[in-house]
């Protein structure tokens, strides 16, 4: 009896050793997979209509909103984190409309530069387009009609609001921009850009705001320091804030 007590507890330690050894192995294969990605893009200015407010990773948030504060104040900067390989579907990004005018149409741009070699090619960009430019201003800088797919709608992204960009729900269209160059897996960095965006009533922001005249066809810029609403409103660390942190 005696003997046989001992084989049995000679095999729960072996048995609990190997335990051990493999719960080490998952460890390590996991920390291997987990690589130092980032997510860039610029700092806003208290003219810009929509802006970054965080970005998440799952239900993590890993990048918070970049700001202009103060003279003198250091900027907000970009944060890497650990992620693996399949983190670009599972980021999100979160934008807010700062503005007091319903926005119908935006464009955001994915990019991604680690797929640039500066010689064959440009970098993979995905470009998302959501909503519907209105009809009475359907013409590009230059005056030239601009064509839109017949099946796109206007989004209703309303002042105050806060719209949810989930990459997962694009995540095959991505994958076919970017691995012709590269394994999405493999990169490390993707760049948030902001397009164009139009509001209700026809004006648009491309760098600036901008309304078109209907005599000539030409946008017809505002005044550098227009903002249509309160300037500073919807901005961190003043009134009228929302907080999405």
């Amino acid at each position: 009896m005696f003997k046989r007590l001992k084989v049995i507890g000679g095999g729960v330690l072996a048995f609990s050793v190997l335990l051990i050894l493999a719960a080490q192995y998952v460890k390590a294969q996991a920390a291997r997979a987990q690589t130092q990605r980032q997510v860039q893009f610029h700092i806003a200015t208290r003219i810009e209509p929509v802006v970054v407010t965080k970005i998440t990773l799952g239900n993590v948030a890993v990048q918070p909103g970049r700001f202009i504060k103060t003279v003198g104040t250091p900027t907000d900067p970009v944060t890497p984190f650990w992620a693996d390989d399949d983190w670009v579907q599972n980021l999100t990004v979160y934008l807010l409309n700062r503005t007091n005018q319903t926005i119908v149409y935006s464009s955001v741009y994915f990019s991604f530069p680690e797929t640039s070699d500066l010689l064959t090619h440009s970098r993979a960009v995905f470009p998302l387009t959501l909503g519907r430019i209105p009809p009475s201003v359907t013409v590009d800088m230059n005056g030239k009609a601009v064509r839109q797919r017949p099946e796109s709608q206007p989004i209703l992204f309303r002042p105050g609001q806060t719209m949810a960009i989930h990459l997962g729900d694009y995540i095959d269209q991505i994958k076919t921009d970017v691995e012709s160059v590269k394994p999405l897996a493999a990169l490390t960095t993707v760049e948030v850009g902001f397009g164009r965006f139009f509001f209700a009533d026809g004006m648009q922001w491309n760098g600036g705001y901008r309304v078109l005249d209907p005599q000539s066809s030409n946008w017809r810029r505002m005044g550098p320091d227009y903002f249509p609403g309160d300037m500073d409103g919807r901005w961190p660390g003043r009134t009228g804030w929302i907080d999405q942190q």
